[in-house]
């Protein structure tokens, strides 16, 4: 990105309420989109809560253990699955105008994210940025993201999990099977890593950083007048039930959970024929398959189609006959989509 004259306006609004935590950046994006500098913000929720993506169902989240345990839903504006937000993460955000921003999606990311990287690895986390633009250390993502444009912005997230309750982010999700639910459970202990660090060493690290990428001089801000009037705003539509409900969408035949950009669990239920997997890089990690025509061959066909793609699974288990044919049909349901 080419060096400019304008600043880096870097604004840390500290520890606020759930609601606050979303509607700030928000705020920044629309500002940014109306002419405010490219801004880097800091912030940190007071108690924990949980976020959706603005496409995505609530019927994806199990709402009563949201409300028995008092974490409230709050839709965002960009993309990606619902995900558990508490204080043991610094959240980032960077925005900027269109115009400043690579117009390929994978190209913009990678510039964006980074710095943050950097800042990692300032504080002595070794954390790289993979394949699928995610900040891993030893496979583990360490960091969330999403990103998206709203107005002439475009703005990236980031979350620093400092701790991380790995059962509690699985429990607010609807997943019907509890084999889906373990699996889950088992890949978010072994992709979501928790990494206590210096935050106000991050912070110095990731202010550097997106100056020095951005060819920017940072300089401490605060919101503008457009941005305060946007606030407002904002705090009211994201209370709005009907905000909060989105826009109803056709049910998927699969149920499908991401927990890391190339690792995802699905469940299907044709009739009496049931489907359980994880796919890791492409590929089925682990399968539990169920069908009262398989008798004794639920294991020689669970073992079969063990580490193969998607696609290649009609194949693999046409040696199975009929049971074979509707397990197939199954396992064609899941298509990762919003997963990979």
């Amino acid at each position: 990105m080419a060096a400019t004259a304008e600043p880096l306006r870097v604004i840390d609004f500290g520890e606020v309420s759930p609601l606050r935590s979303q509607t700030l950046w928000h705020a920044v994006a629309h500002g940014v989109s109306a002419g405010a500098p490219a801004t880097l913000s800091f912030v940190r929720p007071a108690a924990p809560y949980v976020s959706i993506g603005y496409h995505r169902e609530l019927g994806e989240l199990d709402l009563d253990f949201c409300r028995q345990n008092d974490l409230p839903v709050m839709r965002r504006m960009v993309g990606g699955g619902p995900v558990y937000l508490d204080p043991g993460q610094l959240f980032f955000q960077i925005a900027l105008p269109v115009s400043q921003v690579p117009a390929s999606r994978h190209r913009a990311l990678a510039d964006l994210l980074a710095p943050a990287v950097e800042a990692f690895r300032a504080v002595g986390v070794p954390a790289n940025l993979d394949e699928h633009l995610e900040i891993t250390v030893g496979g583990a993502k360490v960091c969330g993201h999403g990103a998206g444009q709203i107005g002439e912005a475009v703005v990236v997230c980031g979350n620093v999990i400092e701790t991380f309750d790995h059962a509690r982010a699985t429990a607010i999700l609807s997943l019907g099977e509890d084999r889906l639910r373990d699996e889950v459970l088992r890949l978010m202990r072994r992709h979501v890593r928790a990494t206590p660090l210096d935050v106000d060493g991050f912070r110095a690290a990731a202010v550097r950083g997106y100056a020095n990428a951005l060819g920017r001089q940072p300089q401490p801000g605060e919101l503008t007048a457009v941005e305060t009037a946007a606030l407002a705003e904002l705090d009211a539509q994201f209370c709005d039930p009907a905000w909060v409900g989105g826009t109803p969408r056709p049910a998927h035949p699969a149920r499908q959970v991401k927990v890391r950009a190339g690792v995802w669990a699905f469940s299907v239920a044709e009739g009496d024929t049931r489907v359980v997997a994880s796919v890791r890089d492409g590929r089925l990690d682990r399968a539990w398959l169920s069908d009262p025509g398989l008798n004794g061959s639920t294991v020689s066909a669970q073992r079969a189609v063990r580490g193969l793609r998607l696609a290649e699974v009609g194949a693999a288990l046409a040696a199975f006959g009929d049971p074979g044919q509707r397990l197939a049909s199954a396992f064609a349901a899941a298509d990762g989509r919003g997963c990979v």
